[in-house]
This record gives structure tokens, C-alpha cells and sequence, in this order.
């Protein structure tokens, strides 16, 4: 039933369905926490003989940003890719981490937008577009 949510994303945003695109959507699904490209490489080997690195980053880049896919920066300064389980996925949004357990929430409300003329004005810059990853302890961290 979650699959055929991407696939409709997909179709909408004018991505061929793939058996790649779906082992990757069903990686996550299935494992349910945020993995890296190489671990999800690794986890489609098994069921792809031919499926090198560069797919799987490519694959990854594109669900991301049709909103399929989150990525985060993590520990190390490594990248993290997990479903986005915002109820609008593909609306701007943001998202905030636990620094402990890294738990990962969506943020749907953006103040911060109200911010850009400010910023244009004064850098002489057009923002088109920004991302902001918050990063602190949830509830059960906190205790």
C-alpha cells in the first residue's frame, strides 16, 4: 500500500517506475531508519547483480528531491537518506535531528521565509531556494 504512494510521486514528478527505484523505496520502508548510500548499495546487491555506487547516489539525488527521500547531514559529515514522513512531502519543509539517538521529525511550518527579502536586500543575492536542518535532543533524550 506505501509503495503505491511512490509510485504515484514518481509518475507525477515524471520518473519512470524502476525495479532499482523500488528496491531502494522498499529498502526504506522495510528497514524504517536513515542509511547511507553505501549501505543501501550494499543492501540491493543482493538482489541486483548489476547495480554499482553511482545508481544508487543518482537514484537517491532524484527521490530526494521529488520529496520521496530526506537527506540529512550526520555524524562525520556523512549524508543519511530516509523516507520523508511529512503529510506533504513534496511542499518545502524542513527537518530536525537528535543529536543522541538521531531520531528525525519534519518541520512543516518555514518562518523563516519571511526572512529572504530581508536577506536579497541586503546581499544583493535572489534566493530560489534554501534548506535548514535543526538539530537538538527529543523528549525521550532529554530524560
Amino acid at each position: 500500500m506505501a509503495l503505491k504512494r511512490y509510485r504515484k510521486s514518481l509518475k507525477k514528478n515524471g520518473l519512470k517506475i524502476t525495479p532499482k527505484r523500488e528496491g531502494i523505496i522498499g529498502f526504506f520502508l522495510k528497514k524504517g531508519y536513515y542509511a547511507t548510500p553505501e549501505e543501501v548499495w550494499k543492501n540491493l546487491k543482493t538482489s541486483f547483480k548489476k547495480i554499482g555506487l553511482p545508481t544508487v547516489y543518482r537514484n537517491l539525488k532524484q527521490l530526494s528531491k521529488i520529496g520521496i527521500l530526506t537527506r540529512l547531514e550526520g555524524k562525520e559529515d556523512r549524508f543519511y537518506y530516509g523516507l520523508c514522513q511529512a503529510e506533504k512531502s513534496e511542499e518545502h519543509h524542513h527537518h530536525i535531528v537528535c543529536l543522541k539517538c538521531q531520531k528525525v521529525s519534519e518541520v512543516e511550518d518555514c518562518r523563516f521565509e519571511d526572512s529572504l527579502e530581508k536577506i536579497e536586500v541586503k546581499t544583493g543575492f535572489k534566493v530560489v531556494n534554501h534548506s535548514l536542518q535543526l538539530q537538538g535532543l527529543c523528549q525521550q533524550c532529554q530524560k
